[in-house]
């Protein structure tokens, strides 16, 4: 019964390890949204994945992570605001293989997108 019970632990314990890692290693995509309004709808286009976020709130941030298969290129995104404007243009790099690579796109109050990478 304790084995038993040594070994769930562990098990358990590898697995939400591996889960995390899993999250840490894989790159992603972050949208802050400090514009004052709803974003409606953001996309983002990369070499060989889109990624697409629905109703981020005002002063809210969220994250996508997306496949390491890509070919090598620029993020593309289109951003929706709730006032029927939309925001696009080109940022940042993206290669294939690239791990632990995180690219925020911030919305601030102008309407203007900053990326950092």
């Amino acid at each position: 019964m304790r084995s038993g019970l040594i070994f769930f632990t562990c098990t358990a314990l590898c697995l939400f390890i591996a889960y995390h890692a899993y999250f840490f290693i894989m790159p992603s995509v972050e949208i802050n949204n400090q514009s004052g309004q709803l974003l409606t709808r953001v996309e983002v286009t990369l070499p060989n994945n889109n990624l697409v976020f629905d109703s981020i709130e005002p002063s809210q941030t969220m994250r996508i992570h997306h496949s390491t298969e890509q070919a090598d290129g620029e993020y593309g995104y289109l951003i929706r605001l709730s006032s029927g404007q939309q925001i696009n243009g080109r940022c940042g790099y993206v290669t294939h293989d690239q791990y632990m690579k995180v690219l925020t796109l911030t919305i601030n109050r102008e309407h203007q997108v900053s990326c950092l990478e």
